[in-house]
């Protein structure tokens, strides 16, 4: 039996006429799917060149606003997207570093990434949290400077997870604190007594020693000291843990939210605070910005995020009388003790304040005196004082 005949078996005789132009339309077939093809990696080149080939170009930095509001809506879904059109690799490390930078980024869907349980998700916390300069700063300042990247997640097990991988950090960069279990003790511990201490809905407020007792299973094991409790409480207690709401693209962020609440802002000079200079001291100008019982300083108006801050517990404020210095005020420690406060050093690590006086020089005795009055309503009654004029001679 011939190939021919074998082929044909079975057809009836229309089927048979109409065989050869069922082959023709096939191979018309195969080759207009070719064409497809083809003119898909066309497309694909030119998306090429919008994506990858012009980074500074308009069009693309359209695409990355639109990749952070994918992001902000959906983080896992968005994923695929960013890398697609190299906005940010699909990697823990690179992921941590553009989640660590911010710009754009909901906090909430940094925390969303972060809190997540995937093996994905846990390297990305790793590097995310190791992208942190945590060295040679307190504890407590070092989880404020921690949380305030991202929102941390409601539930116990991601918190538990998150705070865990802060503390193993923390300890490898601050040998001598202790150990990681320790360290994971307190950080808990600052999230649990910030509840306590500024939730609405918590009536009854533990003082110190009530607080000490409810740890007491914990100093009893050695996971915690008094010492530790102790400092966590007092830090808490007057300047609350802020957790960050949303950043630029809901119209909130850690700037807008201190500008949001903000009884003061202006230029001022600041005298500079350089322990090794030995010589007469200079003056920097900073804008200053009274919100929240705290007085933040910015380089530029426009900073994202603030050179340093202080905190207006425990001090009092007066004129400083100098006669090259006509419109100085000075903000001083109550107990001869340091100022509780922190600044950003050049190298981005965040350091704690190490003065008891901080000295403020305004640009004539109107703007001094206003500013005097403003710090001055933002203290505490227990914590205020307005001493007699301090002079320099």
């Amino acid at each position: 039996m011939s190939s021919r005949y074998s082929e044909r078996n079975g057809l009836s005789e229309t089927e048979k006429m109409t065989l050869p132009k069922v082959r023709k339309r096939k191979a018309q077939l195969v080759d207009e799917i070719e064409a497809l093809k083809n003119e898909v990696r066309e497309v694909d080149e030119e998306l090429d060149q919008v994506y990858y080939t012009h980074p500074k170009s308009k069009d693309y930095q359209k695409i990355v606003v639109n990749g952070r509001k994918k992001f902000n809506q959906d983080p896992w879904k968005a994923l695929d997207w960013l890398a697609s059109r190299n906005i940010v690799a699909k990697d823990p490390q690179a992921l941590a570093l553009w989640m660590k930078a911010g710009e754009g980024l909901s906090k909430n869907a940094i925390g969303e990434i972060l809190g997540d349980n995937r093996p994905f998700a846990l390297e990305t916390l790793d590097k995310f949290t190791r992208e942190h300069r945590l060295h040679d700063v307190p504890i407590v300042p070092a989880l404020r400077q921690y949380l305030f990247s991202f929102r941390l997640p409601g539930e116990s097990q991601k918190i538990n997870r998150i705070l865990e991988k802060f503390a193993e950090v923390y300890v490898q960069q601050n040998p001598s604190y202790g150990n990681a279990d320790q360290a994971h003790t307190v950080a808990y511990s600052c999230i649990m007594v910030n509840t306590l201490l500024h939730n609405p809905n918590v009536k009854d407020k533990p003082s110190l020693e009530k607080y000490i007792e409810m740890n007491d299973q914990l100093l009893e094991k050695g996971a915690i000291t008094i010492e530790q409790l102790t400092e966590v409480y007092e830090s808490v207690s007057i300047t609350q843990f802020k957790i960050p709401d949303e950043v630029s693209t809901s119209g909130k962020g850690s700037v807008n939210d201190i500008l949001l609440h903000a009884e003061r802002e202006g230029w001022l000079f600041k005298q500079s605070s350089n322990p090794l200079f030995s010589g007469a001291l200079s003056w920097k100008k900073r804008w200053f910005v009274l919100s929240e019982n705290c007085l933040y300083y910015f380089d530029q108006m426009t900073d994202k995020e603030p050179k340093g801050i202080i905190t207006l517990a425990n001090v009092g404020i007066r004129k400083v009388e100098a006669p090259t210095r006509p419109f100085m005020f000075e903000i001083y420690s109550l107990s001869d003790g340091q100022i509780k406060a922190c600044k950003t050093e050049q190298d981005g690590r965040l350091v704690e304040g190490r003065h008891s006086i901080y000295r403020i020089c305004a640009v004539n005795d109107e703007d001094m005196r206003s500013w005097i009055n403003a710090i001055s309503r933002m203290m505490a009654p227990q914590q205020h004082l307005l001493a007699r004029p301090k002079s320099t001679h």
